[in-house]
């Protein structure tokens, strides 16, 4: 990727789920209209559960969110697909924006945009990570970040058609790949929260805690502050 990518970081701000969101969005239309051809963001959220736009039509949905807002985990609904996500700020968004051909294979070919320069800093880092399915994982894709088989970070992806107005080819998109890294945070309130909801929506989906694992687990002994330095590092590498 060329060292040019605008990379956007907020490194002690704690944004709502909305506003992430937001800007992951107007990162994505900024490739749409051509403003450029590509960027990232990085960003930290307040404590919530993200959940995709057909949880919210189940009957209980309400009732189910009035409960778990109660209970300091609001919910929020997001206008894509996946599953329910849990946020909160000791967590790291990571999401890309760039233009890519509709082609056999792109779809992979986007997750790994993304997924290799993760992989490749945390190696640096000296940890193996690599891309699977993790079945009983919050939000579980073909293309999670797996260390060990245990769950480090979800992905998903958006398309949009680029504008007209930019002379791309028919089969040219934009596209916003997103990362959820599970940096350094009690994870277990997350599951709680996650598996709560479901419950409270008469779901039989459950997440198991013990697929998981953070940054925080794999590097004990650290001696920075984790959080701002996997900031700067996942920013480098993106732009590398």
């Amino acid at each position: 990727m060329a060292s040019a990518v605008p990379t956007h970081q907020t490194d002690d701000v704690i944004l709502s789920p909305l506003e992430g969101l937001g800007q992951e969005l107007a990162l994505l239309e900024s490739v749409v209209q051509g403003e450029r051809p590509s960027g990232t963001l990085l960003w930290r959220c307040e404590q919530a559960l993200v959940v995709p736009r057909r949880l919210s039509h189940r009957p209980a949905f309400a009732q189910a969110s009035e409960t778990l807002e109660a209970e300091g985990w609001p919910v929020v609904v997001r206008d894509t697909g996946g599953d329910l996500t849990p946020q909160a700020p000791g967590l790291i968004n990571v999401a890309l924006a760039f233009r890519q051909r509709r082609t056999p294979g792109a779809i992979r070919d986007s997750y790994l945009r993304l997924c290799q320069p993760l992989i490749d800093c945390l190696q640096d880092a000296g940890i193996d990570a690599y891309c699977a399915s993790v079945q009983g994982a919050f939000c579980d894709g073909d293309y999670n970040l797996v260390v060990d088989g245990r769950k480090l970070a979800g992905t998903a992806q958006r398309w949009r058609k680029m504008s007209s107005h930019t002379g791309a080819a028919a089969d040219e998109f934009a596209v916003l790949v997103h990362a959820v890294i599970l940096c350094d945070e009690n994870l277990a309130p997350l599951w709680q929260a996650g598996n709560r909801f479901y419950a409270e929506c008469g779901m039989t989906e459950r997440i198991d805690p013990a697929l998981h694992l953070s940054l925080a687990e794999l590097l004990p002994a650290s001696p920075y502050p984790l959080i701002a330095h996997s900031l700067h590092r996942f920013a480098t590498c993106l732009q590398a």
